[in-house]
């Protein structure tokens, strides 16, 4: 069963430059580590370019549980939290009900 995530962050003033390396880093290396990942969208505010929300969807708890114990994600997890002022935490979903293109085709198993 699909598992999915949202982490909402904010990062300190003048630390975005570094925040945006990190986070490009962290994606390149889920894009080519874990096909189990079937979604790692990284989005910031428009109106708080500060603040960031990333929305993860997994293919199932295995590949959660992959993410979560690799080493560039913890290596990640120790930079991030060393740039926001707050520690981030993740929100557990479950999928209620959706539509259009994307979902249909994350849904095709």
């Amino acid at each position: 069963m699909k598992e999915y995530v949202i982490i909402p962050f904010k990062v300190e003033e003048g630390k975005l430059d570094e925040a945006k390396k990190a986070i490009k880093e962290l994606v390149s290396n889920v894009k080519e580590n874990e096909p189990g990942t079937l979604l790692y969208k990284s989005l910031q505010l428009k109106k708080d370019p500060l603040s960031f929300v990333h929305f993860i969807i997994f293919a199932d708890n295995d590949a959660h549980m992959k993410h979560r114990g690799a080493t560039y994600v913890l290596d990640f997890v120790k930079k991030l939290y060393a740039l926001c002022p707050t520690e981030p935490h993740p929100v557990f979903l479950d999928n209620f009900d959706s539509c259009g293109i994307a979902v249909e085709a994350l849904e095709k198993e």
